[in-house]
């Protein structure tokens, strides 16, 4: 199936949305797994927070409360019932076994009516907690209950609002079950998007990779079209340019007989004489295109040799001076304290051959200046080429060196070319060690400027 420029936009398109859509809903599921994770260590850390405040109110209090242990080596059954004497009174509770915190569940019920729980000094310890995990945008509060009468004996923050809070389970602190603790805690999405730091990095990445090499795909796709359409005008071009010197040549030749009959000899020398012109004129199309399509500098074998630059422009000068497309007036300068150029003759004469004849093809009907300047400066022979012609845009130069690219100027599109010419150019200019400039203003003309390096030795 071929896809066409819409169709490939179109895929384009919806890959990009695919992408951003995938990583938008893994982010969103993500954010849900950490807030979830989040707010699974809430009762850890009220427990972590209870025993630090149970330790600081212990210490205050001076010390040890129970020493004695619990349960004996030989005894094996979960609960056990054991008297608990203090100053004043004594009394019996029942310990389990398995629950590590009974020791601690009894201090807290002897602590609570010398030294009650801080539920202040619990809310600040509880809230420190989440910052050791690396949650540090959370808001806390602490209750402390009665959990025969279920009711909150004291609020370490009033004016929050529970529906606004995420709950821990009750803790049971005392021996009896009769006082319980529960923590509150709301987390800001800020906090949860900064425990996903490393995440989105990632997934910004993943986003920006798969962008870029997708827009290089798309990018060489729309280019290769481009190229592919320039090639397919200069194709056209060629065609409709041989078509027409073979059907004139065609013609004129078929009445050639005709009058051969008749013993009419001028008209048959006149018509032999333009059928002849017809195909010298296709013969020369032929020979450029086949000059302009080997422009691979690896293919170019360059026979240097020493060229005199005045004798070499002057006699150029001369050739365009006299065309008869159009009034050329050509000027000549030249400054260069080297009188040779060290290169291959065909190949320089076609740079400049290629240069001019653009000038002259690119220009008013009322004819073209073209100004030529040789100089040397820093070890390079500096030829410029500068015109009064129809100028190029700013939007075609940087790509007038690009193989079959043409302007979509109408003035440019009118002229036969077949957009192989410049990038010709280029290819020899290079093939010298050179390089090749070009400024232009749209009919202010254009100016092409190259440089060879003087040195007898360059590649």
């Amino acid at each position: 199936m071929q896809l066409n420029a819409k169709h490939i936009r179109i895929i384009t398109i919806v890959i990009l949305f695919s992408i951003l859509g995938g990583q938008a809903i893994w982010v969103y599921n993500l954010y849900k797994a950490q807030y979830r994770l989040v707010t699974q260590v809430k009762d850890e850390a009220l427990q972590n927070a209870i025993l630090r405040e149970y330790t600081y109110r212990h210490e205050k209090m001076g010390g040890t409360i129970v020493s004695s242990p619990r349960f004996l080596e030989s005894d094996t059954s979960r609960y056990i019932t054991k008297t608990i004497q203090l100053i004043d009174t004594s009394f019996q509770v029942q310990f389990d076994r398995y629950d590590p915190y009974g020791d601690v569940k009894l201090s807290q019920f002897i602590l609570k009516d010398h030294l009650p729980v801080n539920v202040f000094m619990l809310d600040s310890i509880f809230n420190q907690e989440f910052s050791l995990s690396g949650i540090t945008a959370a808001s806390t509060y602490i209750e402390y209950i009665d959990v025969k009468n279920n009711k909150v004996l004291q609020r370490s923050n009033d004016k929050n609002k529970p529906g606004e809070y995420t709950a821990s389970e009750l803790i049971i602190i005392d021996i009896f079950d009769t006082l319980g603790i529960k923590g509150y805690i709301q987390i800001s999405t800020s906090a949860i998007v900064k425990t996903m730091t490393f995440q989105l990095i990632l997934t910004a990445l993943l986003i920006i990779i798969c962008s870029f090499f997708l827009t290089i795909i798309i990018r060489s796709f729309f280019l290769r079209e481009k190229t592919e359409r320039m090639r397919q005008d200069s194709v056209n071009t060629m065609t409709h340019e041989f078509k027409r010197p073979i059907s004139v040549a065609v013609a004129q030749i078929a009445l050639i007989p005709h009058y051969l009959q008749n013993g009419n000899t001028d008209k048959v020398q006149r018509y032999a004489q333009q059928s002849l012109l017809e195909l010298q004129k296709l013969n020369k199309y032929t020979e450029r295109i086949q000059k302009l399509s080997n422009n691979k500098r690896e293919t170019i074998i360059l026979n240097k040799e020493l060229i005199n630059l005045h004798d070499f422009f002057t006699s150029l000068v001369e050739k365009y001076e006299n065309t008869e497309e159009k009034s050329v007036k050509m000027t000549l300068s030249i400054k260069a304290t080297e009188t040779t150029i060290y290169a291959d003759l065909l190949h320089f004469a076609n740079i400049m051959d290629n240069l001019i004849e653009n000038a002259i093809k690119y220009s008013t009907e009322d004819g073209v200046k073209i100004d030529i300047h040789v100089s040397d400066e820093r070890n390079k022979l500096r030829i410029s080429v500068k015109d009064d012609g129809l100028g190029i845009s700013e939007k075609d130069l940087p790509r007038i060196f690009q193989k079959f690219y043409r302007s979509e100027n109408k003035n440019i599109q009118q002229k036969t070319g077949f957009g192989l010419g410049l990038t010709y150019v280029k290819t020899l200019v290079e093939a010298h060690a050179g390089d090749i400039e070009v400024e232009s203003k749209v009919g202010l003309g254009t100016k092409f400027t190259v440089s060879f390096p003087l040195r007898n030795d360059a590649e």
